[in-house]
C-alpha cells in the first residue's frame, strides 16, 4: 500500500472524488480554474495531514495550535505529515518561475544538497543568486553579470 487513498472527498466543489496519489514522489496537480485542485490539495489532504500531526502533540501544545476542522471526506488512508507552500500571485519579473513563486525552490535546493549523489555542497551551491550561478547564466546569455557581490547586505539600497 504505497498510495494515499482518498474516498468520497466533498470539500467545497469536489463531488465525492475517489483518488489514489503515489507516495514518495513529487506530485503535481493541474487543471482549469475551479476544477477543485486547491480543495483537494489544501483543504482535504493538507487539512487531514495537519490534523493528524497535531493529534500527536501534548494537550498543552494542542491548545496553542490553530483548530483545523476535519475535511468533508469519507476516508483518507496512508497519509503522512505534509509541507504546504504558500500560494501567491506572480509578481516577479519576466524570469520568475513556478519554483520562485511557489517557494518550492528553497525546499528543492535543500533536498538536493542533503540527499544528492554525489554530494555537491550546501544548498547555496544550487542557488541562482550565487556568484558562480550568476556567471554561468551571464555566459549563457552573453551578458555581463549584474550583481555587486562585494556590497554588504547591511548597506541601504540606492
Amino acid at each position: 500500500m504505497n498510495n494515499i487513498r482518498i474516498k468520497g472527498a466533498r470539500q467545497n466543489n469536489l463531488k465525492s472524488i475517489d483518488i489514489e496519489i503515489p507516495r514518495n514522489q513529487i506530485v503535481v496537480f493541474t487543471g482549469v480554474s475551479g476544477s477543485g485542485k486547491s480543495s483537494l490539495v489544501f483543504e482535504t489532504i493538507n487539512a487531514e495531514a495537519q490534523r493528524q500531526l497535531y493529534g500527536t502533540f501534548s494537550t498543552f501544545v494542542q491548545g496553542k495550535m490553530p483548530r483545523i476542522p476535519k475535511p468533508d471526506v469519507d476516508l483518507i488512508e496512508n497519509i503522512s505529515p505534509a509541507i504546504v507552500l504558500q500560494q501567491k500571485r506572480n509578481v516577479g519579473g519576466s524570469r520568475s518561475t513556478v519554483g520562485t513563486t511557489s517557494e518550492i525552490y528553497t525546499y528543492l535546493r535543500l533536498l538536493f544538497s542533503r540527499i544528492g549523489d554525489p554530494i555537491l555542497g550546501t544548498s547555496a551551491h544550487f542557488s541562482f543568486i550565487s556568484p558562480k550561478a550568476c556567471a554561468q547564466r551571464a555566459a549563457a546569455r552573453g551578458t555581463p553579470c549584474s550583481s555587486n557581490w562585494t556590497r554588504s547586505s547591511t548597506q541601504p539600497n540606492h
